[in-house]
């Protein structure tokens, strides 16, 4: 059992699932969770916290919620996921509303409602100093909510970042991003591209392609692994739950190949999930790295 961090948001996702796909000028039904709107457990932290927590492993969240009733739900569902809050901080105004359209072949589209980034102040999370308890054996960091830098900085592990991170200084060993995120000239050149913004002691950029897989870039020869074959119903957190599996094996001394066999195992078995945060997976689905 090993200690891990994840900095990321801490939500609760709406999902609606279409009779049919999305198309401009189109009209289609949708079923919504008990039938009026219900939550689910999501936020990008939430997703990865709880996948390592099936693992068997113990996790911190660290993330920011609306001192509201829905911030009060996100963190109890949270705890009741197996996660410790002890991180969790709370910011002014409200809860926002997110909605995962998803269709019937398991792709989704995440909907934020009413949310003006211009105006939302964050405060920073609890400071490291306050916490002398929490000494994490790896972390990833989701979202670069401020203070994330300080935590990424105590870490007595390897550091994973989801990049683009914008406002995020601190250590990173390996960053994970979507090839979708990437311009031309980024793709071009990964590693040269994200050593140039996280220095030196970047190892390595992992870029995903959804079902095509995922490839590892460093200063040697590209890595590139291929998930297994996965039923999709549901794609929401896959991602999220894929960088999860990453920091499990790297932080218990995996090389890059065999921990891009775990993340896209991982990743896989989430797709399969009528899930945000893989609340509901089974005993031994989130399988710890064995040498």
């Amino acid at each position: 059992m090993a200690d891990f961090l994840v900095i990321g948001a801490l939500a609760l996702d709406r999902p609606v699932w279409l009779e049919g796909a999305l198309e401009r000028g189109g009209r289609v039904a949708g079923r919504s969770l008990e039938a009026q709107l219900g939550p689910r457990l999501g936020g990008g932290g939430a997703n990865a916290g709880v996948a390592l927590a099936k693992a068997g492993h113990r996790v911190t969240l660290a993330s920011l919620v609306a001192s509201d009733a829905g911030g009060d739900q996100s963190i109890a569902m949270a705890m009741a996921a197996g996660l410790d809050v002890a991180l969790v901080g709370r910011r002014p105004g409200e809860s926002r509303t997110t909605l995962i359209l998803i269709e019937p072949d398991g792709e989704r589209l995440v909907l934020g409602l009413d949310i003006d980034r211009a105006r939302l102040v964050l405060p920073p999370l609890p400071s490291p100093q306050d916490h002398p308890e929490i000494q994490p054996g790896g972390v990833f960091v989701r979202a670069a909510f401020p203070g994330a830098d300080a935590w990424a900085a105590r870490s007595r592990g390897p550091v994973v970042v989801h990049w683009p991170a914008p406002n995020y200084a601190g250590p990173a060993d390996v960053v994970v991003c979507s090839a979708d995120d990437l311009d031309p000239a980024v793709l071009a050149a990964p590693f040269e591209a994200a050593q140039a913004v996280f220095g030196s002691r970047l190892s390595s950029i992992v870029v995903t392609h959804g079902a095509g897989g995922a490839s590892a870039y460093s200063a040697g020869e590209p890595v590139t692994v291929r998930p297994p074959s996965a039923d999709v119903v549901d794609s929401t957190g896959a991602g999220d739950v894929f960088a999860a599996g990453l920091l499990e094996a790297l932080s218990a001394g995996a090389g890059m190949e065999r921990a891009l066999e775990q993340a896209c195992a991982w990743g896989a078995v989430t797709v399969g999930l009528a899930s945000s945060a893989p609340v509901d997976a089974g005993p031994g689905v989130y399988r710890p790295f064995a040498p």
